[in-house]
């Protein structure tokens, strides 16, 4: 009677080993968490495809025994901070993500430029912190902007919100605000897309504000940060035979 009740237990006990998500399944399977919203030409929606340069990267750069996905979402970093369950993955600036500590983070894959636009009826130019005193900036709500967040805590800078960066360029076109950041290759990528509006329409600040490396990160999972060495390895390879180069050109 003992002897059949544990083997009773221990074909319980395999059929949950055998059945349940293990830390493996997380090392083998990632989802790229792309922006509902868009963010182009790095996350975009196209024909109710997702593609972009992001999406491009990261299906180049995740190991080749590893099933890449991709999913919309309207709150991607979200995904990310699931303590459980499939792992997801974004490409942005560390210096973007307030709790940067809680993600994993590769080595960095391409970098971007922070460039200034103001209109072409008040230019403004860039000279360090105290250039912006007293102006208004647009942002995109829920962006982080490395360069001012110390501003707007001071009252230095005011921040004016929106929700789209075609409006936000909209304004700063009309003066209604005063200066916009944008990251130098999303804003080439929109304004040689616009019907609307062309560079000429603007003045765009003669010293860039910085720039910041864009790397991909991903849900803390343990079996996940055993292959960052591994993806690591090809962003330097692809950097160096110029796969990341051709990629993003592709979008300038």
């Amino acid at each position: 009677m003992h002897s059949r009740f544990f083997q009773f237990i221990l074909l319980v006990l395999s059929l949950v080993i055998v059945l349940s998500p293990g830390p493996s399944m997380a090392g083998n399977t990632v989802t790229f968490a792309l922006f509902s919203r868009e963010w182009a030409p790095f996350e975009m929606i196209v024909d109710g495809e997702p593609v972009g340069a992001a999406v491009e990267l990261f299906k180049a750069l995740m190991p080749p025994d590893v099933e890449t996905t991709v999913e919309l979402c309207p709150s991607p970093r979200s995904k990310l901070r699931e303590p459980s369950g499939p792992v997801f993955a974004r490409l942005e600036s560390r210096e973007w993500v307030k709790d940067a500590e809680n993600f994993l983070w590769s080595e960095p894959v391409t970098s971007v430029k922070t460039v200034m636009y103001s209109s072409k009826t008040n230019p403004r130019e860039y000279a360090g912190d105290a250039s912006l005193y007293g102006l208004t900036v647009g942002c995109i709500k829920g962006f982080v902007y490395p360069i001012a967040e110390h501003l707007f805590a001071r009252g230095k800078v005011v921040r004016y919100d929106v929700n789209d960066d075609l409006i936000l360029l909209r304004m700063v076109k009309a003066g209604r605000v005063d200066v916009a950041f944008f990251d130098d290759i999303s804003i080439a990528w929109m304004i040689s897309k616009s019907e609307e509006m062309n560079n000429s329409d603007f003045h765009i600040a003669g010293n860039h504000l910085g720039s910041e490396d864009l790397r991909f990160f991903f849900s803390k999972h343990k079996a996940w940060e055993e292959r960052l060495p591994e993806i690591n390895r090809l962003i330097r390879e692809k950097r160096a035979d110029g796969t990341i180069d051709a990629i993003i050109n592709r979008y300038r």
